[in-house]
């Protein structure tokens, strides 16, 4: 479908193209949008099914819970075509590196492709993020006093299906964290010409503590300060 066809479809005017674009990658849709959506005016749903719209001051912003790599692809591959120029991909990962712990944030300056949706949109090897925008992500982060890795990381496609020896290979290999969506929203994004930044926080440290574990209160508090911020950050993005 062209611009034009988007456009109807989305039923948006001009002045409404969305200067930003915020996916995050969610088991719990609910949850986020009761969260994030409060702190936009003006919200609607556009046509296209769980995506919102608002206004962030007078910038115009959208909003995607899209969990998995092909919904993650989906709305950045319609609002750039639209012109949405920047697109941040935010959520939580599995940290990969001793020094990376729960409530950090990890900002991906490069994503390893383990996921199937990087190849329809020319993607091969590595997806690279905006690095201008991970610059500003870091410093709006340190203001906030929250501490920051950028490096490399890696996304997957089956949540359930990482045993010890591939999570020790991921780590052998540098990479910081692992998530579920990131490696696509840059190679969609690259594709389309728009600038892209991953900003995800730490849920569990790998190898040896998983998600399903229990996290003490200080842990659970690091993790809600996180998350809390990787939207608010993102907003400055744009």
């Amino acid at each position: 479908m062209d611009r034009d066809g988007w456009m109807t479809l989305l039923d948006l005017d001009e002045d409404e193209v969305p200067r930003l674009l915020v996916l995050e990658g969610t088991w719990w849709r609910q949850r986020a949008l009761d969260s994030r959506l409060p702190l936009l005016q003006g919200v609607r749903e556009l046509g296209m099914p769980d995506l919102w719209h608002g206004w962030y001051g007078d910038i115009p912003v959208a909003f995607c819970p899209a969990y998995g790599a092909p919904r993650a692809v989906e709305p950045v591959h319609v609002l750039g075509v639209c012109g949405t120029p920047v697109v941040v991909q935010i959520g939580s990962c599995g940290g990969l590196q001793p020094n990376v712990h729960t409530g950090d944030i990890v900002l991906s300056e490069r994503a390893t492709i383990g996921e199937g949706a990087s190849q329809y949109y020319g993607g091969k090897g590595v997806a690279v993020a905006n690095l201008g925008r991970v610059t500003r992500a870091a410093s709006l982060f340190a203001a906030r006093d929250l501490h920051t890795h950028r490096g490399s990381t890696i996304t997957t496609s089956a949540l359930l299906a990482q045993p010890p020896a591939l999570i020790r290979k991921w780590a052998a290999a540098g990479h910081l964290a692992v998530d579920m969506e990131t490696s696509a929203v840059f190679s969609a994004a690259t594709a389309l010409g728009m600038r892209a930044a991953s900003l995800l926080f730490v849920w569990d440290e790998l190898p040896g503590r998983s998600w399903t574990d229990a996290f003490s209160p200080t842990e659970q508090d690091a993790q809600a300060r996180a998350g809390a911020a990787v939207f608010e950050v993102a907003l400055g993005l744009a």
